[in-house]
């Protein structure tokens, strides 16, 4: 969205927003949602991947990063979403599960990631989601150079 441009689901559907890929290092995405504009952010340890899966799916979000340089796409309500953007550069990996309806209800992409078992099933989903709020580490650690492994810390499944 530009600068003073309010989000509308009805817009959403009709090329109204410019499709975007936010880049840059983890300290400065998380604190701006956690220390800033106080947006509630969760961090989840995904089941491993290998080294060559995330290389590619990290080599296929520059390289739509690149194509949306050089020709604009738009976001849309149903088909070019977050979460459906997500699935996308899973499938050009090879990885995606088939389509479900579930993708398209934002804001529960992290419990269907853990019903399809992509997501540390040792707890209740409600406990997991409840213990990976990492709003109070974020702010805790806010200029710390170890700022990735403190928000981190005794959180499910890390190391």
């Amino acid at each position: 969205m530009m600068n003073g441009q309010a989000y509308s689901p009805i817009a959403g559907l009709y090329r109204q927003f410019a499709l975007y890929y936010v880049i840059g290092d983890e300290r400065d995405i998380v604190r701006l949602r956690t220390n800033y504009r106080l947006e509630d952010v969760y961090l989840y340890r995904l089941i491993p991947a290998t080294p060559e899966r995330a290389r590619a799916l990290f080599l296929d979000y520059i390289a739509t990063a690149n194509k949306l340089h050089e020709r604009a796409q738009w976001y849309n309500e149903i088909m070019s979403n977050c979460t459906t953007n997500v699935r996308s550069h899973i499938k050009n990996i090879g990885s995606a599960r088939p389509w479900d309806w579930q993708i398209l209800v934002n804001g529960t992409i992290d419990e269907h990631a853990y019903q399809l078992g992509a997501l540390d099933t040792s707890l209740p989903f409600p406990e997991l989601k409840r213990r990976s709020h990492i709003n109070e580490r974020a702010r805790a650690a806010d200029q710390d150079p170890d700022f990735s492994s403190r928000i981190r810390e005794g959180l499910p499944g890390m190391p």
